[in-house]
């Protein structure tokens, strides 16, 4: 039903009326049998600004952010991490119903762990776009400019306001220099996640043919990793909690 409803609102974007009404021109001054192709046109602009944008929308979510303008490193990090996750998706879907049940609890910290990655990325992403925003060498030229207006003022109530001002834009310079160290911090643990990722997912290869002679040590294992991956995710978004983006 969703996917009718996003047809529907693609038919009425100003592409496709634009469309309709060079159609219905067409038929009716030019030839009637250009009637046809017009309707094709219009169901291919149709889709592609309906049904298709909505997929792609989707499944920017489902990576973590929009592919289009993500800066270059994290849209690599984004490709690395979601074919990890799609390998083990597939690695799951192949195993027979008894290897399923025994591994169902990997397979769901897996996809938690998924959310946790996303959620990662987007935030990654919105730090680097705050720092690509934030031009520090203006900011950096105010200061000293601030500083030098605070050392000529005589005026007790100016100079205060000055001292303000200028306090204000260190903060901002000091709060890009904490935001680097955490793009730093991230990039470690999605490199983290990458690592425990892949050796989840030979180990569950591994399970599914029966080729480990402890099954449950191995299960075991890779739900501690699965567990201290997450408790680096829920750390380092403590930590992100209190960043200023404003």
């Amino acid at each position: 039903m969703s996917g009718v409803l996003a047809f529907l609102r693609g038919m009425f974007t100003p592409l496709s009326i634009a469309i309709i009404v060079a159609t219905a021109l067409l038929a009716e001054f030019v030839n009637v049998e250009l009637l046809v192709p017009g309707l094709i046109v219009l169901v291919i602009a149709s889709y592609l600004q309906g049904p298709a944008r909505a997929a792609q929308a989707q499944r920017a979510e489902e990576l973590g952010l929009d592919m289009v303008d993500a800066p270059p490193g994290l849209r690599r990090w984004n490709v690395r991490l979601n074919e990890a996750l799609g390998r083990l998706e597939r690695d799951f879907g192949s195993l027979n119903r008894s290897r399923t049940r025994f591994l169902q609890p990997v397979a769901q910290e897996v996809t938690a762990l998924g959310g946790d990655i996303r959620r990662l990325l987007r935030q990654a992403y919105a730090l680097h776009r705050y720092l690509n925003q934030t031009n520090t060498t203006a900011i950096r030229a105010r200061v000293a400019h601030l500083d030098a207006q605070i050392a000529t003022t005589e005026d007790a109530y100016s100079k205060q306001q000055l001292v303000e001002a200028a306090s204000a834009l260190r903060r901002q310079l000091d709060n890009c220099e904490q935001i680097r160290t955490l793009i730093g911090r991230l990039e470690a643990t999605l490199e983290n996640m990458v690592a425990s990722l892949e050796s989840i997912g030979s180990s569950v290869v591994k399970l599914g043919a029966g080729e480990l002679s402890d099954e449950n040590a191995a299960r075991q294992e890779s739900l501690q990793r699965l567990s201290s991956a997450r408790g680096s995710v829920a750390s380092l978004e403590e930590v992100l909690k209190h960043v200023e983006l404003a």
